[in-house]
């Protein structure tokens, strides 16, 4: 009877731990990102690279599209490009997912920068 107390007992602990939530991945935009993409039925893949000193490129069916400069802050991300006002930042809404994040426009004047980048979901490029 004791053996079959401590071996419920292991069984019970080790389903505990087997339930346990799965860690969440650091919030962080820095590193490649990636959208599977079309237009007019033609696919199209997106690239985001944000690097660590604040800057980043952006990439159409490998080209390069945009370059600028970002920076967050909590849950926002604030970008700067050569397409709009260098001096002028749009304000974005990031949502981070498991490996997944979406940017929602939330002030930004540059109506080029909103419809490309409002509403995009990208995913995490593993590397």
């Amino acid at each position: 009877m004791k053996q079959l107390s401590t071996l419920l007992t292991a069984t019970i602990i080790f389903s505990a731990c087997n339930n346990a939530p799965e860690k969440q991945p650091e919030h962080n935009i820095v590193g490649e990102w990636d959208a599977h993409l079309s237009y007019k039925e033609k696919p199209y893949v997106v690239i985001g690279r944000f690097k660590d000193n604040g800057t980043y490129d952006a990439f159409i069916d490998g080209k390069l599209i945009v370059s600028g400069k970002y920076r967050t802050v909590g849950d926002s991300i604030y970008f700067r490009d050569g397409n709009c006002d260098m001096d002028y930042e749009g304000l974005y809404k990031l949502t981070y997912y498991k490996d997944s994040v979406s940017f929602n426009a939330l002030q930004d004047t540059c109506q080029e920068r909103v419809h490309g980048s409002s509403g995009m979901a990208m995913k995490r490029v593993k590397q």
